[in-house]
């Protein structure tokens, strides 16, 4: 079993990314906790690949216009940062 934990400062923008990530496990597999600000996704670890959960993850960050997000797989966190780049104001 594998822990996935995504961590998002706005749980308005939670919803985006629960939906993705169920089209790749159980409904039952994906949770919120509010009070960590966290999504959580308990899989066995070779049902999905760690290359779709990071796919799911980036395309969430991009379309919800979401900056940065912290990823964590078992005891290992990464932070993302959305591909599309921050438009500066001048």
């Amino acid at each position: 079993m594998v822990e996935i934990r995504v961590a998002v400062d706005d749980a308005t923008r939670v919803p985006g990314l629960m939906r993705r990530l169920a089209r790749l496990f159980d409904r039952s597999s994906v949770s919120f906790d509010r009070s960590r600000r966290e999504v959580l996704v308990n899989s066995e670890w070779g049902s999905r690949s760690v290359v779709s959960v990071v796919d799911a993850v980036a395309g969430w960050l991009d379309e919800d216009g979401v900056d940065s997000a912290t990823l964590s797989i078992g005891n290992r966190s990464y932070t993302m940062a959305s591909p599309t780049p921050l438009v500066t104001r001048q």
